[in-house]
C-alpha cells in the first residue's frame, strides 16, 4: 500500500492516547447501609408465588408411581391420553366411533 490510498483514521490515534482522551474513571461502588437495605427489600415479596411441581395438582392420564432414586423424588407414570390429549370415550356418540 501507499501513503496515497490510506484513510485518515482518528480513532486510532485515540486508542494510543488513552491519558489524553479516556473519561474519567467512574465512582467506586459503596457498601448499602443497612438502612439502604430494608428500603431496597420493601415491598418484595419473599414466598414463591408459584407451586412446586409434586404440588401441582394432577393432570389427566398421570398416575403416581411413588418416590423414585436416592433423592426420593416423586415420579409418576403416563397412559396413552396423557400423550395425545385425545379421550378415546369422547366421541360425539359416546361409543368411540366417529
Amino acid at each position: 500500500m501507499n501513503d496515497e490510498s490510506q484513510q485518515p483514521n482518528p480513532s486510532a490515534h485515540r486508542s494510543f492516547h488513552p491519558d489524553k482522551y479516556a473519561p474519567e474513571p467512574d465512582e467506586p461502588r459503596k457498601t448499602p447501609t443497612k438502612k439502604e437495605k430494608e428500603a431496597s427489600a420493601a415491598g418484595t415479596p419473599s414466598d414463591s408465588l408459584t407451586a412446586r411441581a409434586e404440588d401441582r395438582g394432577k393432570s389427566e392420564g398421570t398416575h403416581d408411581a411413588g418416590p423414585h432414586g436416592a433423592s426420593r423424588r416423586p415420579s409418576g407414570k403416563k397412559d396413552a391420553s396423557a400423550y395425545t390429549g385425545v379421550n378415546p370415550d369422547d366421541s360425539p356418540a359416546g361409543d368411540g366411533s366417529r
